[in-house]
């Protein structure tokens, strides 16, 4: 039986490589893309294309309760981080209601990952390693971490993502210029890259991670470009098991982190899908395939067969008709999507 399934953020680097995978799930299924521009990339990666409203708007929830039962969509995934909370918040709402599966975590998973304040106290509190973490906003605390630990330190927004507002701290002068009662910055622990950096893949279903995909990676622009998994990668996942299961989280949640001492010490949760979501897939893991047949056909997840090796990204093109474009612009709807994508060997389109 065909499945409905709708993903948001069709501009978004994380809801496009969701649609990869869905592109390539083997179950019947027909795919509705949404997102507030027409232009975005990912609504030529499904078969009905949707212009929606901001997650700000008020008129947001209601239009995607309506797309919802027009469409007779099964499940909805979430391809964009603002929108997490908002699905959260009404997502027994959609799945009692609506006989919708939301495929997100409960707003106190979402709490704690959007804010890297409150991923240290979690981390603290579960006696996993953590990275002392003060907010910018308290003196004492400031004056508490510099005494404690010297510098660097790192200063970052405790809700931002990819890197950006990043600010490597090198001395006290650097310290109290960022002090603020208002500061939405929290100053961290260094956390040494000699050991590299590493992203952990986890589906967990009813307080159990079913499926872990570990890589190391390399990053541009807080983006990763390049990704590794060998023999060495995958004796981490013992320790980043029981922090995705005391998280709890329900189906995709991501980890990254850095070594200390041995141990990975985790700075960034995301409870969500994750950029390098379809990077798994290389390595023999299609989460999105998974956890998708899990909600909707009952099937259980096991633990995958990976291979070893190294993803690169590369550049893709798209070319649109203009008189196509105008519809979706226009109309806010287009089924049966029909752009040309060009792969990075032009030979091979």
């Amino acid at each position: 039986m065909n499945k409905n399934i709708l993903v948001t953020g069709a501009g978004a680097l994380l809801g496009q490589g969701i649609l990869r995978l869905l592109q390539v799930a083997d179950f019947p299924k027909k795919i509705f893309t949404a997102d507030p521009d027409p232009r975005s990339t990912g609504h030529w990666l499904g078969d009905h294309a949707l212009v929606i409203p901001k997650v700000s708007d008020v008129d947001y929830i209601p239009q995607l309760i309506k797309i919802v039962q027009e469409h007779d969509i099964d499940a909805v995934l979430v391809g964009t981080d603002v929108e997490l909370p908002i699905w959260a918040k009404h997502k027994s709402y959609f799945a009692k209601e609506l006989n919708c599966a939301i495929i997100v975590s409960s707003e106190a998973v979402i709490e704690i990952a959007n804010d890297k304040f409150l991923t240290a106290a979690f981390l603290e509190k579960n006696n996993f390693p953590f990275p002392m973490s003060v907010m910018a906003n308290d003196i004492s605390k400031l004056n508490e971490i510099e005494k404690k630990l010297g510098f660097p330190l790192f200063a970052k927004p405790f809700d931002g993502a990819r890197s950006l507002g990043i600010k490597k701290i090198e001395n006290h002068e650097e310290l109290m210029e960022i002090y603020d009662p208002s500061s939405n910055l929290v100053v961290q622990q260094f956390l040494s890259e000699e050991d590299g950096e590493y992203t952990s893949g986890c589906v967990v279903i009813k307080g159990i991670c079913k499926a872990i995909v570990t890589l190391k990676r390399d990053l541009r622009d807080g983006n990763t470009y390049r990704t590794y998994r060998d023999s060495e990668t995958s004796k981490y996942d013992e320790f980043i098991i029981p922090i995705a299961e005391k998280l709890n989280g329900d189906g995709p949640v991501n980890f990254q982190f850095r070594i200390r001492d041995g141990k990975p010490v985790i700075f960034e949760i995301n409870g969500r899908f994750s950029g390098t979501t379809p990077l798994r897939y290389f390595y023999g893991f299609n989460e999105v395939e998974k956890i998708l047949k899990y909600y909707l056909f009952d099937e259980e997840i096991t633990f995958p067969e990976l291979k070893n090796g190294i993803v690169m990204r590369t550049w893709s093109d798209l070319f649109v008709e203009e008189s196509e474009f105008e519809i979706l612009k226009n109309q806010h709807s287009l089924p049966n999507p029909n752009g040309k994508f060009y792969n990075f060997n032009l030979k091979n389109n």
